[in-house]
């Protein structure tokens, strides 16, 4: 009986490696790693080679065709099941191991072009990157697709990003990675580190195998001990850039790690409203006023409040309603918006929100507190609302004589107008209701 992708998808991590075969005779597999190191699946072919029985000296090999999944570097079972039916028709043709199709094409590569693209250099990393865990492989191969590819491009020649190499303006590859690296370092020093070592190794790699020239890695001493030192002080809450958030979105859009409908709500609910995740995760049916379009959040909620303030008041946007008569149809009957899924008599954990950011591939490049930063900084900036009346409406302790002029309560008509300006802001960046 063949596998369908729905079911390839339904296969969850256990205590051991699973293998299962994907159909009844092609030699095509589906393996899942132990949860030990991060439940990965991926797609394998096993067939004997030289095709003959075991007296004769046939051997049984086993060939990796990659991970499962959506986006560059993953396969589906069809395209898995594609390519391996093509790797077996070229070993039978041939009269090849099968595994050396992927040398041949490696060194045919090389051959074709001095220079491989960006993409290709990091591909040929990781696939000789073999003194690490599938979990960390996976961690760092979603920051290569969602941060690095698409800051320095995918088709740029990893030639042009060498240290000395001139880009239009008169800057150097290594001026560009470093300034790139110190924004994210501002903001994620632990994501800068990673995307550090990453962008180290891709060179060096691309250095072995001629691709760049010696002494000419534009990655090597970028953080200086200097740097070490104010990252071990300082401790900001990372946030997103709003040129990352086209591509964040579809990678939420597709919940590859399959997260349930409350922890998702509540994620969105973060970014369209700002506040802290203790008081979006303890959302109650009884807080909204649909009516007056308000959501009074009460003071118990709130981190900052003051003795004898009662609710903050967060108007509800079109998309925010939206987003609730989605919950509604699932947790309509609980007390909670976002019910938690194992006991509906409670609402999720906060740290769901945060830990449903992880599971998307997005450890240490921000967290949930890292979203009003970015509300803040281009509500400001974008939109062109004073910090005032942003920080009113997401809860920020704000200066004391802010709190001698503005009431929390103040000022409703102008955060119900960024709200809705913010949440349009998102909609045309990418977030789906």
């Amino acid at each position: 009986m063949s596998l369908s992708d729905s079911q390839v998808r339904a296969l969850k991590a256990g205590d051991k490696r699973q293998k299962q075969r994907c159909g009844s005779s092609s030699g095509l597999y589906v393996v899942v790693e132990p949860t030990s190191k991060g439940g990965g699946k991926s797609f394998i072919g096993i067939s004997r080679f030289p095709p003959r029985s075991p007296k004769n000296g046939g051997k049984w090999i086993e060939f990796r065709i990659g991970p499962y999944g959506k986006g560059p570097g993953k396969w589906s079972l069809k395209e898995a099941s594609d390519e391996w039916d093509l790797i077996k028709t070229w070993s039978k043709e041939n009269g090849k191991d099968p595994r050396e199709k992927k040398k041949k094409e490696q060194a045919e590569l090389v051959q074709k072009t001095t220079s491989p693209t960006l993409e290709q250099a990091c591909q040929s990393y990781l696939d000789e990157w073999t003194s690490v865990r599938e979990e960390g492989k996976t961690e760092y191969r979603n920051l290569i697709w969602n941060q690095i590819l698409p800051q320095f491009g995918a088709d740029t020649p990893v030639e042009h990003l060498s240290w000395d190499y001139e880009h239009p303006g008169g800057r150097t590859s290594r001026e560009l990675i470093t300034d790139y690296l110190g924004r994210v370092r501002r903001r994620a020093p632990s994501s800068a580190r990673k995307q550090t070592f990453i962008l180290k190794g891709v060179f060096e790699n691309a250095i072995r195998k001629g691709w760049v020239k010696r002494d000419q890695n534009p990655a090597v001493s970028i953080t200086s001990p200097k740097d070490k030192k104010a990252e071990s002080k300082v401790k900001h809450h990372p946030y997103l850039f709003i040129e990352q958030l086209p591509g964040f979105w579809e990678v939420f859009d597709r919940n590859e790690p399959n997260g349930q409908i409350s922890t998702r709500g509540a994620c969105l609910l973060t970014f369209m409203c700002g506040l802290r995740v203790g008081a979006i995760s303890g959302m109650k049916w009884e807080e909204v006023d649909l009516e007056e379009d308000m959501w009074r959040v009460p003071a118990t909620r709130m981190k900052t409040w003051d003795e004898g303030e009662k609710n903050h008041l967060v108007p509800l946007t079109a998309p925010m309603k939206d987003l609730l008569k989605e919950m509604e149809k699932v947790n309509g009957d609980t007390e909670f918006v976002f019910a938690s899924p194992r006991t509906q008599s409670r609402h999720i954990n906060p740290s769901s929100i945060n830990n449903h950011f992880i599971d998307l591939g997005y450890k240490g490049d921000f967290v949930g507190h890292g979203v009003r930063t970015t509300i803040l900084t281009y509500g400001q900036k974008k939109l062109g609302f004073s910090s005032d009346i942003i920080q009113l409406q997401i809860g920020h302790k704000v200066k004391d004589k802010i709190r001698g002029i503005y009431d929390r309560h103040d000022f409703i008509e102008e955060r119900k107008s960024f709200l809705i300006q913010w949440c349009d802001l998102m909609l045309s960046l990418g977030m789906k209701v």
